[in-house]
């Protein structure tokens, strides 16, 4: 019987240690805000930022097989320059995700008469940046050029 009381007052205290961490973390950011109910975010600058991406290279599916390539420009537009360090530092994962998703999208369109859905990529992308990058940072995505290669 007495390790069942020693074992409840274990819990109760483990219990209240945590609540009194809960609520100093809480009065903690709280008090690091400005006024009452307004979130704090560092000030950046309000000019806008670009960082053009090398060229993708997007695979057309004809069939079951890959019958060419178009080259994909992409330009990031930032809600403030003051982000460009964060998306270079940021940069392979990036490519790596809007890459996977040419491969992807290019899969869906397989035996469509189009090969490259334009707003479809621009809305993904930015989807992709916001969720690489975080929210706030990459107002738009641009593309500068769509290039037929050939082959």
């Amino acid at each position: 019987m007495p390790t069942k009381k020693k074992s409840k007052k274990k819990l109760f205290a483990i219990i209240g240690l945590a609540m009194i961490g809960v609520v100093g973390v809480v009065g903690y950011q709280m008090s690091m805000g400005g006024e009452e109910g307004e979130i704090f975010k560092p000030s950046v600058s309000d000019e806008l930022g670009y960082v053009g991406l090398d060229a993708f290279l997007a695979p057309v599916v004809e069939g079951r097989r890959i019958s060419k390539y178009i080259a994909v420009g992409i330009i990031l537009e930032l809600y403030s320059v003051d982000h460009k360090p964060l998306v270079y530092d940021n940069i392979t994962p990036l490519r790596n995700a809007f890459i996977d998703d040419f491969v992807f999208q290019a899969q869906m369109n397989s035996g469509t008469a189009e090969t490259l859905h334009l707003r479809r990529v621009k809305t993904r992308f930015r989807t992709l940046a916001t969720r690489i990058l975080g929210p706030d940072i990459v107002k738009e995505v641009l593309i500068s050029h769509v290039l037929d290669r050939g082959f």
